[in-house]
Formats: C-alpha cells, sequence, structure tokens
C-alpha cells in the first residue's frame, strides 16, 4: 500500500497572480492500494468513477512509461474543499503522479513529476508548493519549468475563510480581462515587490502596501458574495491583508503572531452565507510518501 498526503495550497495571494502559491499545513491523504480491480472510495458518488482526477492523474503516469496501469483500490480521505480556491485539484493531480511512481519504484523524477502535473493543471502556481513545500515562485517560460523558493516570517498566522458556495476556476478566468493597462501592470509588479518583503519580515505596512492589486481581484470580487463584508471584519479584527485564495472563493487572510479566531468566527456567524474559518500555518514539507506491505486483493 502506498500512502500519499498532499498539503493544500493558496495561489496567487494577490499580486502574484499564476505565479506564486504557498503550501499549507492543512493536508488530505491518498492510499493506493493493488488490487483486482480500480476503485475508489472516499470522495462524493458522481467522483467514484474514471474521472476522478487522482485516477486520470494516476494513469497519465503510466502512459509517460508506456506501461499499462496497474489496478488500484484508492480511498481519499481530504479534508480540502472543493472548487473553493485551497488546491483541491492540485493535491488530486500531484496524489496520482506520485501514487503512480511510488507503485513503480519511483522511475520519474522529482522535476518530472512536476512537469506532468503542470501539464494536467494547466498552471505552476499551486502545484510547485504542493509538491516542494513553502512559498513558491513559479512560471514556464519557452517551455522550460523555473521555481524559486522564498521565506515566510513565522509570526505569521493565516485564516483561511471558506463560504457554503463554490466558484468554478473556469468561471474566475472567464471574467478577466484580456489586457491590462501597461501602468497598472508595472504596479502590480511593485506590489509583488513589497509582498515578498512583507511575508519575509511580517511587515505589515508592507503587506498591506501589496493589496488592492489590479490583475484578477478586481475583477472576481463581484463573484464572491460577501466579500466586502468578510475582508472588513477581518481588519477590523487585525489582519494585516486580506486576498482571494486562488480564483475565490475563500479569502485568506493574514494576521501577525496571534489570530483572533474565537471572535472572528463568531462575528461570521452575522453574515448570511456560512463562513468556515479553518486557522492554517505554512507548511515547509511538500508531499510525503509513505509504502506499507499489504496483502494483494
Amino acid at each position: 500500500m502506498i500512502k500519499v498526503t498532499v498539503p493544500a495550497t493558496t495561489a496567487n495571494l494577490g499580486p502574484g497572480f499564476d505565479t506564486l502559491g504557498l503550501a499549507l499545513d492543512l493536508q488530505a491523504s491518498f492510499t493506493f492500494t493493488p488490487a483486482a480491480q480500480f476503485t475508489i472510495t472516499g470522495c462524493p458518488r458522481r467522483y467514484c468513477n474514471e474521472n476522478n482526477l487522482v485516477w486520470k492523474a494516476y494513469c497519465r503516469l503510466f502512459q509517460k512509461l508506456n506501461e499499462k496501469p496497474i489496478p488500484v483500490r484508492i480511498t481519499i480521505d481530504s479534508p480540502i474543499p472543493v472548487s473553493r480556491g485551497l488546491g483541491s485539484s492540485s493535491a488530486c493531480i500531484l496524489a496520482g503522479l506520485c501514487g503512480a511512481n511510488a507503485l513503480l519504484n519511483e522511475p520519474v523524477s522529482t522535476l518530472d513529476l512536476l512537469r506532468l502535473a503542470c501539464e494536467l493543471e494547466g498552471h505552476p502556481d499551486n502545484v510547485t508548493p504542493a509538491l516542494l513545500g513553502g512559498l513558491k515562485a513559479a512560471l514556464i517560460d519557452q517551455d522550460c519549468l523555473l521555481t524559486a523558493d522564498f521565506s515566510v516570517s513565522e509570526r505569521l498566522r493565516l485564516a483561511a475563510l471558506v463560504p457554503d458556495f463554490e466558484l468554478e476556476t473556469r468561471r474566475a478566468r472567464q471574467a478577466l480581462p484580456q489586457r491590462i493597462p501597461h501602468a497598472q501592470a508595472a504596479g502590480a509588479l511593485g506590489k509583488l515587490a513589497f509582498l515578498l518583503k512583507g511575508l519575509e519580515t511580517a511587515d505589515s505596512a508592507l503587506l498591506e502596501a501589496a493589496m488592492n492589486e489590479p490583475l484578477h481581484e478586481p475583477y472576481r470580487i463581484p463573484l464572491i458574495p460577501e466579500y466586502a463584508a468578510v475582508k472588513q471584519l477581518c481588519v477590523d479584527q487585525g489582519a494585516a491583508a486580506v486576498m482571494i485564495s486562488g480564483s475565490g472563493p475563500t479569502l485568506l487572510a493574514l494576521f501577525l503572531d496571534d489570530l483572533p479566531e474565537a471572535a472572528l468566527s463568531l462575528k461570521l456567524k452575522t453574515l448570511d452565507h456560512h463562513w468556515q474559518l479553518l486557522p492554517c500555518r505554512v507548511q515547509q514539507e511538500g508531499v510525503r510518501i509513505e509504502c506499507k506491505e499489504e496483502p494483494y486483493e
């Protein structure tokens, strides 16, 4: 049996659109047990079939090696909310790829696993920190995948604010304009520099200055009911910065030293939608793989 543990991720982080991603200590586990035929459990019934993203990624690695997939029983135990902007699809993709690679005694390198994950996900900002951990920047330049690692202060406390509604990534993408003015793009670069330094030093002034970026949030905010109310509640409780997690609808609030979990949770209950507060820390370790002997079914 192979057990693969994958962290949730939050991407973009304001001005780091399609570039930055951060691994969180909210983790999903996936087990792969050789069996007579493929089965999958632990997810909604509509995903318990061969269209499941874990199984698709699993088969993609066998396809890369020109081998027939080994039938397995896949069991999913994931607290990562689906279609909420916390990297649930990246976790599934990496679980399938890493599970298959482990069953085959790891013929594929970590870099090639990351390339395959980017191919399946479509962009590198979530899969890179999920695989490698920590705060990562990633981009694909002329078919070359580049990554960089950045530091995050231990003073930072994160709160993922997860609503009771979904927002499909495709819909969030469609809300974006094809072009933005040159001056706005330049401003976003300055905010990105402030963000990275603010995360490293826990400088609240820099973190605040990095917000209100022009690349994606202004176009996605209208798709998130009660965005303004939730953001204001976080600011009132001392948040240094509030941003959309990934493409939403989850919001990510950054606090320094202390997270007012009880007070903020109480305030969130006054809203029309149900907002769940998930306290998070930065997860420095990425995917973990454990192997255990188990009789063949």
